[in-house]
């Protein structure tokens, strides 16, 4: 069987004795002619071949050796894939972590309403401290102002410290306002953490 057999003598393998199957290989040649031998070529040892079985039966299917390219784009694919798996897996174990928190503080979603409305209440309170400081600041502000108007309309020069003073008042103001505006938003936050906390509180208990 060292002889390789072509498309035209092909038929002549029906007539080789099982036995001698063992071992043969076919593939195609570069002219696109099925060729079948018990050794394939060097130059086709890595495109795609079949080995054939005693009884002619295929046994084993080689499949084309993949181009530097190919190998280039498995590793960058399978590099990839492990990190996406290892996301997949952070992600599962800090939900977990989240999720053991969420049940060792929160009993009810009773607990979750009041925890809720227990900050909220904070910030309220400190929003209210602020807002008082503004109406303070608002008229301290308009006294400066008014004393430097008297001396502007008595032909007198504003002092400096009266200027520096307005100017203090105004930014303090605004910081304050500025505060209220932060506290405001914070409170927006925490309702949406807590709108998902209950969520999730309903699905882990769900799950029970």
């Amino acid at each position: 069987m060292s002889k390789i057999l072509q498309g035209c003598c092909f038929s002549m393998i029906l007539a080789v004795t099982p036995a001698a199957w063992a071992g043969i290989k076919c593939w195609t040649n570069s002219d696109g002619v099925r060729e079948c031998g018990n050794t394939v070529p060097a130059e086709y040892a890595q495109a795609a071949h079949d080995e054939k079985s005693a009884d002619g039966i295929t046994r084993r299917t080689q499949t084309q050796a993949k181009t530097p390219d190919e190998v280039a784009a498995d590793r960058i694919a399978q590099k990839a894939k492990a990190e996406s798996d290892q996301a997949i897996a952070s992600t599962a174990k800090r939900q977990l972590a989240a999720d053991k928190v969420l049940l060792d503080t929160f009993a009810t979603e009773e607990d979750i309403a009041l925890a809720l409305a227990g900050q909220l209440s904070n910030i309220d309170a400190q929003v209210k401290v602020s807002t008082s400081q503004v109406v303070k600041l608002n008229k301290t502000l308009d006294d400066l102002i008014r004393q430097a108007a008297d001396l502007e309309r008595s032909a007198h020069p504003v002092p400096e410290h009266l200027a520096q003073n307005i100017a203090k008042q105004r930014r303090a103001i605004v910081n304050e306002q500025g505060f209220i505006a932060t506290k405001q938003a914070e409170k927006e936050t925490i309702k949406a953490k807590f709108a998902s906390a209950l969520v999730r509180f309903r699905e882990l208990h769900a799950t029970k």
